[in-house]
């Protein structure tokens, strides 16, 4: 019998290895004592010959004969954790806030009309549910329960940044939306640049506003984000 090919598309942080790991293990056998089992990084170790990527997602590359999976955030208050994992796990970035939000301010995930969709939120808040989903792609009724520890141990390790980006990130702009004070001067200069991308994300006349007003003095605190929108 002819074997799929599996196509795996992603933008950075999206946990498109993962994907690669899961597929290897659950359709070709990989041992899953061979992958980085564990670690934060979801990077796969080589992977079988019927698994392609196409990274960072391009539609115009893929080939719609194959069997194609792309992960997103469907999560609204996740649309920034992408870049937030790429950032603290290997990018490591020090551009100033205004150079951050110029690039990303009008970031979007695209949904591709020719794969299936699956929502990464679910790695951190519902797993039955992430591997039902797995599980309907690869048209199965169920995965194998070293899958499943597997991607379980990525959820755990991935964890503690989860966690951060709530707190640090999701929380800050819930205060600016609502206005209410919040001290930010224990973030990092990337999750300030994510706070203000989130705050004023589609939003070109606050956007422009910042931008053109801001000095460059520490921000310490939301009101100080509010005074210069």
């Amino acid at each position: 019998m002819e074997n799929k090919t599996y196509t795996v598309t992603w933008n950075p942080g999206t946990f498109g290895h993962l994907l690669i790991s899961v597929i290897d293990i659950e359709e070709f056998g990989r041992n899953v004592d061979s992958l980085n089992n564990g670690s934060i990084s979801s990077h796969s170790v080589g992977s079988h010959k019927f698994i392609k990527k196409v990274h960072a997602y391009d539609r115009k590359l893929l080939n719609p004969e194959h069997k194609i999976i792309k992960p997103y955030f469907k999560n609204q208050d996740l649309k920034f954790f992408p870049w937030f994992l790429n950032e603290i796990k290997f990018l490591k970035s020090e551009k100033h806030i205004i150079e951050e939000i110029r690039r990303h301010w009008e970031t979007v995930e695209p949904i591709c009309d020719i794969s299936f969709n699956i929502d990464m939120t679910d790695l951190f808040t519902n797993l039955d549910n992430l591997y039902k989903n797995i599980a309907r792609y690869l048209d199965k009724t169920e995965l194998k329960e070293g899958t499943k520890t597997f991607i379980e141990n990525k959820s755990k390790a991935n964890w503690p940044l989860y966690k951060q980006y709530l707190e640090n990130v999701v929380d800050t702009v819930g205060c600016l939306k609502n206005k209410q004070h919040k001290d930010i001067q224990h973030l990092e200069n990337i999750e300030l640049a994510m706070v203000l991308c989130d705050f004023l994300h589609l939003n070109n006349k606050d956007t422009m506003n910042f931008c053109n007003r801001y000095d460059s003095k520490q921000l310490k605190s939301t009101k100080n984000i509010l005074s210069y929108v």
